[in-house]
C-alpha cells in the first residue's frame, strides 16, 4: 500500500509541476471534506459499494481515482499527437459523468491536459501505478475499474474517427494505447 502511495506521489510531483501545486492542493482540500465512498463513486463512476470499500482498503481515493481515470482517456485523445474536437467533448463528457466537474482542480488539471499534450511519461507512470495497485485490490475490484477505465477510453478513441460516421473509429495509434491501457490490468 505504501508503495500504491508512493507511486501516487511521485505522479503528481512529476506531472504537476511547479504551476499545478496549487491545483493538486486544492484537489487535497476538496476531497479531505467529502465522505471516502461518496466522493470516490462521484470520480470513478463505479458504485457498488463493494467494491468501492475495496478500492478504498487499498489505498484509492478521490484524488487518486482522478488520475487513474482521467490519464487513459487523454493518452488515447493525444495518440495521434492532436486533440479532436469531439475527443475532448468525449472526456470532458465522461469526467462530468465521473463527478468532475467545471470549478474543481482535478477539472482544471483536466483542461491543462486537453490544453496541451502531456510528456509520455504520463502514460508510463500510469501504467506503474495500475501495476503497483493490482496486488492490493480484489478481483472484483480491480475488474469493475478496469471495465469502467477500457470502455471510457474506448468511447474517447471512437469519438473523432471514420470518415462520415463510416470506417475503422479508431486509428492505429489509438489502437495501440488501448492495448497499453488493457495490458496495464494484465
Amino acid at each position: 500500500m505504501d508503495d500504491i502511495k508512493a507511486l501516487a506521489d511521485s505522479m503528481a510531483d512529476r506531472f504537476f509541476r511547479e504551476r499545478d501545486k496549487e491545483l493538486l492542493e486544492k484537489l487535497k482540500q476538496e476531497v479531505e471534506g467529502a465522505e471516502s465512498r461518496d466522493a470516490l463513486a462521484a470520480a470513478s463512476g463505479i458504485e457498488d459499494p463493494s467494491v468501492l470499500d475495496s478500492l478504498i482498503a487499498g489505498g484509492i481515493g478521490p484524488d487518486t481515482i482522478a488520475s487513474v481515470s482521467l490519464i487513459p482517456l487523454v493518452a488515447v485523445a493525444w495518440a495521434d499527437s492532436k486533440m479532436e474536437d469531439k475527443e475532448r467533448e468525449a472526456i470532458l463528457k465522461a469526467a462530468n459523468e465521473a463527478g468532475i466537474l467545471k470549478g474543481t482542480a482535478s477539472h482544471e488539471i483536466l483542461e491543462k491536459w486537453l490544453d496541451e499534450q502531456p510528456d509520455d511519461q504520463l502514460l508510463e507512470s500510469w501504467t506503474q501505478y495500475v501495476g503497483a495497485m493490482k496486488s492490493s485490490l480484489d478481483e472484483g475490484a480491480l475488474g469493475q475499474l478496469k471495465t469502467s477505465i477500457i470502455s471510457r477510453a474506448q468511447a474517447v478513441a471512437e469519438s473523432a474517427g471514420g470518415y462520415l460516421g463510416l470506417g475503422n473509429k479508431v486509428s492505429a495509434s489509438e489502437e495501440r494505447v488501448l492495448k497499453t491501457l488493457e495490458s496495464a490490468f494484465a
